[in-house]
């Protein structure tokens, strides 16, 4: 419960109202080190409630101190996130006035959060800067620079969905900044993974000791979907086939769903046949402007539409709460992006559905997918619309591999008997092939000449009857 937690009444009164009943694991392990000023290595994949395990702590710690300019930072891979995470700083910040109000000592002054990302009037941020920013590194360090706020009032520096950042090529304005922020007092810095992307190596240079916190995909689970994450697969002839399937699944199976493409064009496509059906969606894209992506992830957010239509680029630090169904209606090509993809499901501990639309030359991309999430994906058909995978002929390559060489696996060999005699072949002989035998020749001759010096002569006939 996190009622367990020493976090202020108004805090928990925000926790109440957003429905959050009991702390998740990364929640439980990281609040009470947190409360106590300790720097933090999280490692926790996105969905996790991590957001709240750094939050819920930083707010009972600002509460309790009068204070000036900005006190906390926290850095994002990207701005959706930043507003994500804004807006629920906001929320837990909703219950303060009455806090403030009633003047029972839990808040001294009131706590404000924004935003200084990119895509945004630097004017109207830098008029009103927040106690808690939440930001992204391009935008923030040209602040910095330009010293338009006291960065020695920083106590608190977050850096958040570190991999992503370094592998994003963030590593060296991350390090500039947790230069300039060189009086804070506390660092907490998290990870979907502590392993690659050179994320220990950094966590080492802006981490003081720190706690080290280790949930989802971590060395002790090598889980790389959600616990409660169905996936399944159907297999489609063509890309007509595709639409089919997908329209058929759309119309049965009710919920928030993302359907992902490969390709702007693809999306283009789909869109136009999902607007002809009649179908309402928002898409996303790679060359969306801010105020365009902006639109599409509130309508989706807020229940105007139920179907989000994005492509990878356009998908990188989508958190959206409540999704069901996430849809490949491309298959993707590598085990990691299907993670990524899968992972806007099945989050917090809700369930969910992913589902790939699978074409004959993706039989051996769909295992590799397996082989890497270490998940079997469940093939599925639908009577009268798509095949089977069976009805098709697919099975494990390895069944492949196993059903040419024999029934026994390809292990048995071959009797002696049932082998078939080799006849030696010498050069010579093909050398000498078509072509008169001048050796027999000579053998035959010299066996002539032998013969004839062995026959008795006349005169020794004549010797021998006179005697």
């Amino acid at each position: 419960m996190f009622e367990e937690f020493t976090l202020p009444g108004f805090v928990l009164d925000a926790v109440e109202k957003m429905g959050w009943e009991e702390p998740t694991p990364i929640q439980s392990l990281v609040i009470p080190q947190a409360l106590e000023g300790a720097d933090i290595l999280g490692g926790a994949p996105t969905g996790t409630g991590k957001s709240a395990a750094f939050l819920l702590p930083i707010i009972a710690r600002l509460a309790q101190r009068p204070r000036k300019g900005v006190q906390c930072i926290i850095l994002e891979p990207t701005r959706e996130l930043a507003v994500q995470v804004m807006s629920v700083a906001q929320k837990l910040l909703e219950s303060q006035d009455e806090a403030l109000s009633s003047g029972e000592g839990e808040i001294v002054e009131p706590i404000t959060c924004g935003s200084i990302i990119g895509g945004e009037d630097r004017a109207k941020q830098r008029d009103s800067l927040p106690t808690i920013v939440c930001a992204t590194p391009g935008r923030l360090q040209e602040f910095l620079k330009k010293s338009w706020f006291d960065s020695r009032d920083v106590e608190i520096l977050v850096i958040d969905e570190a991999d992503r950042m370094l592998d994003m090529g963030f590593r060296d304005d991350i390090a500039n900044i947790t230069i300039k922020l060189d009086r804070r007092y506390q660092t907490m810095l998290f990870s979907a993974t502590l392993e690659g992307f050179g994320v220990r190596d950094f966590a080492s240079n802006v981490l003081n000791n720190p706690f080290e916190v280790k949930v989802g995909e971590s060395e002790e689970s090598q889980e790389k979907l959600p616990e409660l994450l169905q996936s399944r697969a159907y297999y489609a002839a063509n890309d007509t086939q595709k639409v089919k399937i997908l329209l058929h699944l759309l119309n049965t199976v009710k919920g928030k769903s993302i359907i992902f493409v490969r390709t702007k064009d693809n999306l283009s496509k789909l869109s136009s046949i999902l607007k002809r059906q009649g179908t309402a969606f928002a898409s996303l894209k790679g060359e969306s402007s801010q105020q365009e992506r902006k639109a599409a992830l509130r309508r989706f957010s807020d229940g105007e539409v139920s179907l989000l239509i994005a492509t990878d680029v356009a998908s990188r630090g989508l958190d959206l709460e409540d999704v069901a169904y996430v849809y490949n209606f491309d298959l993707p090509s590598k085990g990691e992006i299907y993670v990524h993809r899968a992972g806007r499901t099945a989050r917090a501990g809700a369930k969910g559905v992913v589902i790939s639309l699978v074409q004959a030359d993706e039989f051996a991309t769909l295992e590799r997918i397996e082989r890497y999430t270490e998940r079997t994906i469940e093939r599925r058909s639908i009577k009268g619309l798509c095949a089977s995978f069976d009805e098709v002929g697919v099975v494990h390559q390895s069944e492949k591999k196993r059903g040419r060489a024999s029934p026994n696996g390809g292990f048995d060999k071959k009797a002696k008997e049932d082998k078939k005699p080799r006849k030696k072949v010498r050069l010579r002989d093909k050398k000498n092939k078509g072509k008169p035998d001048f050796a027999a020749k000579r053998q035959k001759k010299a066996a002539r000449l032998v013969g004839k010096t062995q026959e008795p002569t006349p005169a020794d006939n004549g010797s021998a009857v006179q005697e």
